[in-house]
């Protein structure tokens, strides 16, 4: 599914971006916002909150916060999202971010057309992907941090300090799209877990860092080990029971949980949710 999303994405960029100029260059706090398909639509609008913070204008394509679920009556469109006419101007922004790897490419596009640099952020959960992720709106925007976030930074840590006993030493194993696979793994990083396994279902040249050497093109029958906690989609509640081990629901579907697209893990905030969420498992 990532690798399809990443070529309609770059497909769009190549084709509408920049076929229609404003009577005078936008530039100015516009910021082209290219997201991958691991975030929620409730993520969606949490990115676009933080952005919106630091006083820059952000067109996200694709804007999957409208799937949240507020439409009402029937209807084959979602109502919201970025409009046609604002991606048509892309190309007169002033900075591109690129959220996941598989939206390097469509940034790239960007760039050899229009000239417009960007930013590959790996991850936007754990202290170093959200401190890169601010710092980076700040260094734009010419703005300091907003206190909100420095407070739930320190909030963050605290919560991570106490998880630590949760946390450390523990083995885990994850089958997910690469895009979160990355991110999630950068996390755990952080907290002193170790990734014993990490099953994705294509191999990609980006993959790397920190588990590396624990990717496995497979699937979720292809799992085996002793683990302390398995990540990876409602699929794989058979293999969590044949393992042992508690299933941390998440990725893509994500269906024995209410309230999934409401879920937000990126950020300060949702770091720290998905730290407590991941501990009460193991606990």
């Amino acid at each position: 599914m990532e690798s399809g999303y990443a070529k309609a994405v770059e497909a769009v960029v190549a084709s509408v971006a920049g076929s229609r100029k404003p009577a005078t260059s936008i530039h100015g706090s516009r910021i082209n916002v290219l997201a991958g398909s691991h975030l929620t639509p409730a993520e969606f609008t949490e990115l676009r909150e933080m952005i919106e913070a630091f006083g820059l204008d952000p067109v996200i394509l694709p804007d999957l916060s409208a799937l949240d679920g507020s439409r009402q009556e029937f209807s084959v469109l979602a109502s919201g999202g970025t409009k046609t006419t604002e991606i048509e101007t892309m190309g007169c922004s002033g900075f591109t971010m690129a959220i996941g790897m598989s939206m390097e490419g469509a940034a790239k596009i960007l760039k050899e057309k229009f000239g417009i640099e960007y930013t590959m952020f790996g991850s936007l959960s754990g202290l170093r992907g959200v401190d890169a992720f601010i710092e980076t709106l700040s260094a734009l925007s010419g703005r300091p941090v907003p206190p909100k976030y420095e407070r739930q930074r320190r909030v963050l840590i605290d919560g991570m300090r106490d998880a630590h006993f949760y946390f450390g030493g523990k083995r885990a194993c994850m089958a997910l799209e690469p895009d979160l696979s990355v991110q999630v793994s950068m996390l755990l990083d952080e907290t002193g877990a170790e990734v014993s396994l990490s099953v994705v279902p294509t191999r990609s040249a980006s993959l790397g860092g920190i588990y590396a050497r624990h990717v496995r093109v497979g699937d979720l029958f292809s799992i085996d080990g002793e683990f302390d906690l398995l990540i990876a989609s409602s699929h794989a509640e058979d293999a969590a029971v044949r393992l042992g081990a508690p299933l941390y629901q998440m990725g893509f579907p994500v269906y024995k949980i209410l309230g999934n697209n409401s879920r937000v893990t990126i950020g300060y905030r949702g770091t720290l949710m998905m730290i407590n969420e991941m501990a009460n498992l193991m606990h």
